[in-house]
């Protein structure tokens, strides 16, 4: 029988303790709660004091020195995430890390190397590549349903709350955010979009006007994206589009692609509206649209039992350091062109 794995949560905020708890759900031992602020820390123990007795530190070191440590979860600033990565790699830990992989495509290379130096595992915590939602629409594709991608929308509304912020106070900075909206979401939606209808050849991006002054990095941006395939893509990436939904806390994200065969879209997060002519066009004298529901799932449960299956089996994640380089590569292009005003061709 597989001995549980131990893991230091390292980072226990909002994303910290939804991985935590995804690790007691698949019978891991969260061994150490570590967080500058005690109380984080405290918080996130209690959460799973039923289930295990979880040791509090405010020093990563304190907990990668623990040879009972099998690997750690980091859910830290974004400009964290390599130098404590580089650490527990140097310790011999497994790293689960949460997107994006780092702040600059050369620490990124740092964590690579790290973690291929001493053969641990390093996977990135991009939870979109898990959704089953997306998954469906990739499978749709791949059966030529709309037939060839000509046309990629994708938007993600927010609404900047008090809470958001509370949460996160590092994310004000734009050096521990290492940018802003578009950092945050972009790297979703670039990763998403390359799952979907392939990898990225350029991109044109415009960051708004500020609104929230607070924030030093972007509050919304939009990027114009041309794909390896032909087909263009348009992201929006908002803190400022308001609505009675994303004023109550929920985000927003939609996707559209358009095809010379149909279309298929999302809006609230779990069907896809399908319009094909892919086969028999018509149904009586009227054309179709096909609704399919694809029932949500954990997808922070589902890249956690990815994880410790990859550290059990010694299988490449699905979302390696390595993958997981490229929408970074994406994103940091974005804001190279919002400083230059031109397009970045990707090598």
């Amino acid at each position: 029988m597989t001995q549980p794995l131990h893991i230091a949560m390292i980072g226990c905020g909002w994303a910290g303790t939804r991985h935590a708890q995804a690790f007691a759900q698949c019978g891991a031992v969260v061994r150490w709660a570590v967080d500058l602020n005690p109380a984080h820390a405290r918080a996130l123990a209690d959460a799973l004091a039923s289930q295990q007795d979880t040791r509090i530190t405010t020093d990563h070191h304190e907990a990668l020195g623990d040879p009972v440590v099998d690997a750690v979860d980091i859910c830290l600033p974004h400009n964290l995430h390599a130098p404590v990565a580089i650490d527990a790699a140097r310790r011999g830990k497994h790293i689960l890390c949460e997107k994006p992989i780092a702040d600059t495509l050369a620490a990124a290379d740092r964590m690579i190397a790290a973690a291929e130096a001493v053969g641990v595992t390093l996977m990135i915590a991009e939870n979109e590549r898990f959704s089953p939602l997306y998954r469906k629409v990739r499978e749709l594709l791949d059966r030529g349903v709309i037939g060839t991608p000509a046309l990629v929308q994708r938007t993600r509304e927010c609404y900047l709350t008090r809470s958001f912020v509370e949460d996160r106070p590092w994310f004000l900075d734009a050096k521990a955010a290492a940018g802003g909206m578009m950092m945050a979401g972009g790297v979703h939606d670039f990763e998403t979009t390359r799952m979907l209808v392939g990898d990225v050849e350029s991109v044109y991006a415009l960051r708004a006007p500020q609104r929230f002054l607070e924030l030093e990095g972007d509050d919304t941006s939009v990027a114009v994206v041309r794909f390896q395939s032909g087909a263009v893509g348009t992201f929006v990436l908002s803190f400022v589009m308001k609505s009675l939904t994303t004023a109550a806390g929920p985000e927003v994200h939609t996707l559209r692609i358009d095809g010379d065969l149909g279309s298929l879209s999302v809006r609230d997060g779990q069907t896809i509206h399908l319009f094909t002519e892919q086969g028999t066009p018509f149904l009586g004298e009227r054309l179709a649209q096909h609704d399919i529901v694809v029932p949500p799932q954990d997808t922070f449960l589902l890249e956690v039992e990815h994880f410790i299956h990859c550290v059990q089996t010694g299988e490449e994640p699905l979302t390696s350091g390595r993958a997981q380089r490229r929408p970074l590569e994406c994103v940091l292009a974005a804001y190279e062109s919002m400083a230059t005003g031109r397009p970045v061709v990707l090598s």
